[in-house]
């Protein structure tokens, strides 16, 4: 198996302006909340079988990875650290930086304690302190689109996906619920993507996905990074804390998917991070608050760069979001969101209907639990809202690039978000500009 990538990109490090705080933070906050909200596999996978039989209308979730977490001692070192910057540091632009980012942190830590405490009203508070919440116009356009497939299938041949396009026809008819979007045509922004490339179709196991992997870091010549199999999760995921790059044992994927996965993760959350840490502004490796939605928006752009595309990234995670939140008059709790993903995963399936009703729970489960984990799962309008960055991130990312193309070119200088005109204000006080990728490009011409 051999992959092609692009050649590594090197950049001279320059002097920073926040080399005092910097090492300091990233001790104390370079964590990323959902690293501590995963479970142990059996315990799961237990708790999945006895909420898919109906033994239990919600289920519990198990966070082991929390006990790991020193959240009071983290706390106390974030605090200092802005104490410290705000007395000492002299740079009134890197002094609003540090404070907007280590903010964000401290809400991060006092999230995960209402998680322990099993607060989920508090929880929900800070989640949308963080992440925020659903756009209500782009929660519009996705219903639309489910409309659609509705209509499509509301006269099925087939009587279990009739009885579950009804289902979904009254559950999401409410009068209450939404406006017609005023963008009715979303594609527009997504008509320069590239057309899908040709792929062959063998299929990688885990070991062979590491490999690959592996082979990305050495092309771009990224050190200190490890490929790792793991027994948890089911998505590869990457740690900026360890700097891992984690495999899902049970994870299997066809090239088309491994090559755009291996853009997203390496040539966008990677190789944005070292080349942040080799500004003059070193937080740019780890991100300024609020970056994910720039991070998120341009890793699904590049893939989407491989794939081809016709649709916004992150509709599955931003309808479940909605959904729990109840942005359409119901706020829902783990069951309810579940039924209504099962069924619209169902009706959706090519597959024969066994097999589809089988994909259908497994995918609306492992939905259900990237939306609610944090919480006990049974209350109602209480979840993680951080899944909407995919989907409003996109769309944000494809806006620049047919609204402001020369932004483009400065995708890659570190993790900020290149449609909030904060960041670009940060960017521009500090003088952090593209000549640095205009050098590379010099160099590869």
């Amino acid at each position: 198996m051999s992959f092609e990538f692009n050649s590594a990109i090197s950049v001279e490090k320059k002097e920073t302006l926040d080399d005092k705080w910097y090492e300091r933070f990233s001790a104390c906050g370079s964590f990323a909340d959902y690293e501590y909200l995963g479970g142990e596999k059996s315990v799961r996978e237990k708790s999945k079988n006895d909420f898919i039989q109906g033994k239990c209308e919600n289920p519990t979730l198990d966070y082991p990875d929390l006990e790991k977490l020193d959240i009071s001692r983290r706390g106390q070192d974030l605090l200092q650290l802005k104490r410290d910057i705000l007395e000492q540091e002299t740079n009134e632009t890197i002094k609003q930086i540090y404070r907007w980012k280590i903010n964000e942190k401290i809400a991060e830590l006092r999230m995960l304690g209402e998680t322990k405490s099993g607060n989920d009203r508090r929880f929900f508070r800070y989640s949308k302190f963080i992440y925020g919440k659903p756009e209500q116009e782009i929660f519009a356009y996705t219903i639309s689109q489910i409309k659609k497939v509705i209509d499509g299938k509301i006269n099925d041949t087939r009587e279990g996906v009739r009885e579950a396009a009804k289902r979904l026809s009254n559950e999401l008819s409410d009068p209450l619920s939404i406006e017609k979007p005023k963008i009715t045509d979303l594609k527009d922004f997504i008509k320069e993507s590239s057309e899908s490339k040709e792929f062959t179709n063998t299929e990688y196991n885990a070991e062979e996905i590491k490999y690959a992997f592996e082979q990305a870091l050495e092309k771009y010549k990224l050190t200190g990074w490890n490929v790792v199999v793991t027994e948890k999760g089911t998505a590869v995921s990457v740690s900026q804390e360890n700097k891992n790059v984690n495999i899902p044992s049970s994870r299997k994927m066809k090239e088309n998917k491994l090559r755009a996965l291996i853009e997203h993760e390496i040539g966008t959350h990677v190789l944005r991070r070292e080349k942040g840490e080799k500004t003059k502004l070193k937080l740019l490796g780890l991100g300024l608050d609020r970056y994910l939605k720039g991070e998120e928006g341009i890793a699904t752009y590049e893939e989407q760069k491989i794939l081809g595309a016709n649709e916004f990234a992150g509709f599955d995670g931003h309808l479940a979001i909605a959904l729990a939140m109840g942005m359409d008059g119901k706020k829902r709790d783990f069951r309810k969101v579940y039924e209504i993903l099962k069924d619209y995963y169902f009706i959706n399936s090519k597959k024969e209907e066994s097999e589809a009703i089988i994909q259908a729970e497994n995918s609306a489960w492992n939905r259900c639990v990237r939306t609610f984990r944090g919480t006990s799962c049974g209350s109602c309008g209480a979840c993680l809202t951080r899944d909407i960055v995919y989907r409003e991130g996109n769309i944000g990312t494809w806006n620049v690039v047919k609204n402001k193309p020369e932004e483009v070119k400065r995708f890659m200088v570190g993790k900020y978000d290149p449609g909030n005109q904060r960041h670009i204000w940060i960017l521009e006080q500090l003088g952090i500009t593209d000549s640095d990728l205009d050098d590379l490009e010099k160099e590869l011409s």
